[in-house]
């Protein structure tokens, strides 16, 4: 994401300026309350300058919202070969919902438009379709190798993945059950983690395993 500090324009630096002051401001005011004349004060460039670079401030969004993206599924598809299986699933959650928990103002912002903007919601859905073609493949090559019971790969895909991104949404975003006020992030991976293993593999996951030690 965007540095931390103050941003100083000069010239080839606007665009930089101009992101790294909406990432600060997203988060101390929220995308609702922010203008693109904040956005302007705040990184020092003309309104020419930031019109060169976005049309205005949803797509401004947009490429802080790609980035962020990109960090979510670089996270989450990271292998732990020396895991067992359901150690693999814990950790892979964990490094999803560790970014939504710290770029909650962009993700969450993100998430709810595409609920109701076309062009925000066919993007949103290209990012979905990478984390489910995932998922998916990887479903398949357990599926082949007899190591989970016959299923249909791309349902069970889509079904996780929605299950995960709408958690995350739901506990960081609002306030409603599984809201972040009402339960703790790690009986939150601990739930979606025990209901994923249990999917895929037709079974009750291992005891023991200690999910506080990610509060």
């Amino acid at each position: 994401m965007p540095r931390r500090g103050r941003p100083v324009a000069s010239d080839g630096g606007a665009h930089e300026a101009i992101v790294e002051a909406a990432y600060r401001l997203i988060r101390d005011i929220g995308y609702p309350n922010l203008t693109v004349d904040d956005v302007i004060r705040a990184a020092g460039v003309s309104r020419a300058s930031f019109y060169f670079y976005f049309q205005n401030k949803k797509h401004l969004l947009l490429e802080l919202s790609r980035s962020v993206m990109e960090e979510l599924y670089e996270v989450a598809g990271r292998h732990y070969p020396d895991k067992d299986q359901y150690s693999r699933i814990v950790l892979a959650n964990v490094s999803y919902l560790d970014v939504w928990r710290r770029e909650t103002a962009i993700l969450g912002e993100f998430f709810a438009l595409s609920l109701v903007d076309s062009e925000l919601a066919a993007i949103y859905g290209e990012y979905r379709e990478r984390f489910e073609v995932r998922i998916r493949e990887r479903i398949s090559h357990l599926r082949d190798q007899e190591r989970i019971p016959d299923c249909n790969p791309a349902v069970l895909a889509g079904v996780l993945s929605s299950m995960v991104e709408f958690s995350a949404f739901r506990h960081f975003v609002t306030d409603d059950a599984i809201g972040h006020s009402r339960i703790s992030f790690s009986d939150l991976v601990k739930q979606l983690s025990e209901a994923w293993y249990g999917a895929v593999y037709g079974a009750a996951p291992p005891t023991g395993f200690d999910h506080t030690i990610f509060e």
